[in-house]
């Protein structure tokens, strides 16, 4: 794991190069985390952008010698829960209904729809965890860790979501690395 603190020093001093390493080596773990929750691709770009707006405003916040991946992540997170509860707020309109606002579209990527209707089966911590072990690489303790959870939690939560993707498309190797 990656020491920031003296990638930090310099990013509150304005170093661009500073933020660039620190962008480049976690922003996939900030996306997942977000996409984790929000499930929507184009508002997982925003929100990450959100995110790292808000790091640097509140750089001198961090306190040197703490978990930095942690600190950020548990921006992302807020962030993202933030969104998420706004716009379950939001009114839905009904399927026959949408039709009168916008014309339907033919459908483009299938395989792409397929994984979306997949984790969107997942709760919203079973896919952030899926998401985080299979696309970030993390172990399931260092979940544990980004998530604040304890591991037996991570592992249940991980075990469900990957037994809800075999029974959804009849894959016994879902979840294992190649």
């Amino acid at each position: 794991m990656t020491n920031y603190d003296k990638y930090i020093e310099s990013l509150k001093l304005k170093d661009e190069e500073a933020f660039a390493f620190i962008y480049h080596d976690t922003k996939a773990l900030v996306y997942s985390i977000i996409l984790g929750i929000v499930n929507d691709r184009s508002a997982s770009e925003d929100l990450m952008q959100d995110t790292y707006l808000t790091m640097l405003e509140k750089i001198n916040q961090y306190k040197s010698g703490t978990n930095f991946r942690s600190w950020l992540l548990a921006i992302a997170r807020n962030k993202a829960i933030d969104y998420y509860r706004r716009k379950q707020k939001e009114t839905f309109i009904e399927p026959e209904q949408a039709d009168f606002i916008l014309p339907r579209t033919n459908a483009v990527g299938e395989r792409n729809l397929l994984i979306s209707d997949i984790l969107y089966s997942l709760s919203q911590i079973e896919r952030t965890v899926f998401l985080l072990y299979i696309v970030d690489d993390l172990k399931h303790r260092e979940i544990a860790e980004v998530l604040d959870l304890p591991l037996g939690t991570v592992l249940w939560h991980y075990n469900k979501a990957t037994k809800k993707i075999k029974k959804i498309k009849g894959d016994e190797n879902i979840g294992k690395k190649r």
